[in-house]
């Protein structure tokens, strides 16, 4: 057996937050989906949304230090390495007015701030509008 080779690898993050347009919500979509991270962002950048995507949570965090601000979550309800509410409290430390939405599988019951697989476009808007309307405390605050 060879030894194996550890290697550290420095991400830099920018302590500027990027430029944002004034008023325009910022959503972060976390899945390991790649299909649906394109098509949800696409489908809410044509809402007016900037939309950041992450594959899971460790992205999903660069992403929020780096943006500086983001409004809304849209991610897995279960995820390898975190739940979604897990990530949500996590992204509240850098941005506390983070409103969340989740995607479930199939199967899983409904409830507020849950869509569950497969969904529409409308859908998610609905979902969006109203975790943004409900504001932070609303959503799913415990890991799942």
């Amino acid at each position: 057996m060879q030894p194996q080779t550890v290697r550290r690898v420095s991400i830099a993050v920018s302590e500027v937050p990027m430029a944002h347009r004034d008023g325009t919500p910022v959503v972060l979509v976390v899945t390991a989906d790649p299909n649906l991270r394109q098509v949800s962002e696409r489908a809410l950048v044509r809402e007016g949304y900037r939309v950041l995507t992450a594959a899971h949570a460790g992205h999903a965090v660069l992403a929020c230090l780096r943006a500086g601000r983001v409004d809304l979550l849209a991610a897995d309800l279960s995820m390898d390495d975190v739940s979604g509410p897990a990530l949500a409290q996590r992204l509240r430390r850098q941005c506390p007015e983070l409103a969340a939405v989740y995607f479930a599988r199939s199967g899983t019951p409904e409830c507020e701030g849950v869509i569950v697989h497969p969904f529409t476009r409308e859908d998610l808007l609905r979902a969006l509008n109203a975790a943004s309307a409900a504001g932070p405390r609303a959503n799913l605050t415990s890991a799942s």
